[in-house]
């Protein structure tokens, strides 16, 4: 009778125990899982405005400056790793000497490119910070592709000024640096550099090929701005 008592006994704190470790189970499983991760509603949009440096065919300074604004929009999908929608306006500008299609060697021609690029991109921290420390300071590089829109002009020296629309696809290198001085308001710096996959964003170049990639028209960027947590 006794070992009967003792193996209910038994069995009755067996259940009381299980019975307490299960709701700090199902929280765990709650936080961890994937619809119902803690960073499913966390989102941030930056504003940020900085000066872009042309490199092509007419990549000689002007007396305008090369400029761009930028808005992103960011889903953090877990502690280090996001997805960023990007949409720029920019105005390119540069100079320098061609031949144009008569074959004439002409000097000083400018050309002005006002484009929007849109753009996808993966984005990855890089630094090493505990979890509390993470939300105050950001190092992070980001990578992606979209399409740049252009509306170009180009004023050959004693030529007609030649005007053209184009569109192309790019890529998007991103290093950016965040630092949080609030909960949900900060400041970002950021080092860019953008692809084109064309040699004619300055309409002047060559058509691309299998041995002309390397032409390939590209411009850096260096930008600042305040950034906001949407969570």
């Amino acid at each position: 009778m006794k070992k009967i008592l003792l193996i209910l006994l038994s069995c009755v704190l067996t259940i009381q125990a299980s019975a307490q470790r299960k709701p700090n189970f199902n929280t765990i499983d709650r936080k961890a899982g994937l619809y119902n991760n803690a960073y499913k509603k966390t989102y941030s949009v930056s504003f940020t405005y900085g000066v872009l440096v042309f490199h092509g065919d007419l990549s000689g300074k002007t007396e305008n400056q090369s400029t761009t604004k930028n808005i992103t929009i960011n889903k953090q999908i877990n502690a280090g790793l996001s997805l960023s929608a990007k949409a720029s306006f920019g105005e390119l500008y540069g100079q320098g000497d061609i031949y144009n299609s008569y074959n004439n060697f002409t000097t000083n021609n400018v050309f002005s490119n006002s484009y929007l690029a849109t753009s996808i991109m993966v984005k990855k921290q890089v630094n090493k910070t505990k979890e509390s420390n993470s939300r105050v300071f950001n190092i992070n590089v980001a990578a992606g592709i979209g399409i740049i829109s252009s509306e170009i002009n180009l004023y050959p020296e004693h030529l007609p000024v030649l005007k053209r629309n184009m569109k192309k696809p790019y890529t998007h290198l991103v290093l950016d640096f965040k630092y949080f001085f609030s909960p949900h308001i900060g400041l970002i710096i950021a080092s860019e550099l953008s692809y084109c996959i064309s040699d004619r964003i300055d309409l002047h170049g060559v058509n691309l090929g299998p041995k002309t990639l390397t032409k390939m028209d590209l411009f850096t960027g260096y930008t600042a701005g305040i950034c906001i947590k949407l969570e």
